[in-house]
């Protein structure tokens, strides 16, 4: 068996944001199995750069749960009660397909809806809550809120909008190439405030 310093040896790299995620995917909870010898080997073999990086790092830290289910799918639900970790897996899941490999690239999406049952749900839990968006991004990737728009603007360009379950007219006419719907169980007007949500999916794949 490979001790934590050989596991570790090739999967970081000296710059922190070109990490290979999924080499360390659910690496805590393998690490936490170590003994504290492999645990210090491990950690005294990064760079100053990678341990700075390792706490925004999700893929190391979550519980499967949290992580996206593998191959092509349209819409992913997590199902759980409070402390199931949901709004993180959520803000990571935003942070996974708006960031590039560096502050200003490209991700894989420009444009996200960020749908709660209300806009002070929507903008106190998926935005400024503990584990909402702004707490989760690095301090150079962290993206700029403005109140009146109602949007998070990141370095490189993208955007994720506010909108509320129970003003589903306002999904008519923006469009979107990713969203993320909180509480959905919740939502009084579910089927209207959906429906007009997968007609604004209309960007990207």
């Amino acid at each position: 068996m490979k001790t934590a310093a050989e596991n570790n040896k090739g999967l970081l790299t000296d710059t922190p944001w070109t990490l290979t995620p999924h080499a360390l995917r659910l690496g805590a909870a393998w690490l936490a199995s170590e003994p504290r010898d492999a645990q210090d080997a491990f950690l005294e073999g990064m760079s100053e750069q990678n341990l700075l990086a390792l706490p925004y790092l999700f893929e190391f830290w979550a519980m499967e749960h949290q992580l996206p289910p593998p191959g092509a799918w349209r819409a992913w639900v997590i199902l759980g009660g409070r402390g199931a970790g949901k709004t993180r897996a959520w803000a990571e899941w935003v942070r996974s397909m708006v960031e590039g490999a560096t502050p200003l690239a490209p991700g894989r999406c420009a444009r996200v809806a960020l749908v709660g049952e209300t806009l002070d749900q929507a903008r106190e839990v998926m935005v400024f809550g503990e584990s909402g968006i702004l707490a989760c991004v690095p301090p150079d990737r962290r993206p700029v809120w403005n109140g009146g728009r109602r949007m998070l603007t990141w370095p490189n360009g993208a955007t994720a909008q506010v909108f509320s379950a129970h003003e589903p007219e306002a999904l008519r006419g923006p469009q979107f190439d990713a969203a993320w719907v909180d509480e959905l169980a919740k939502w009084r007007n579910a089927r209207d405030a959906w429906d007009m949500l997968q007609f604004a999916l209309r960007l990207g794949e």
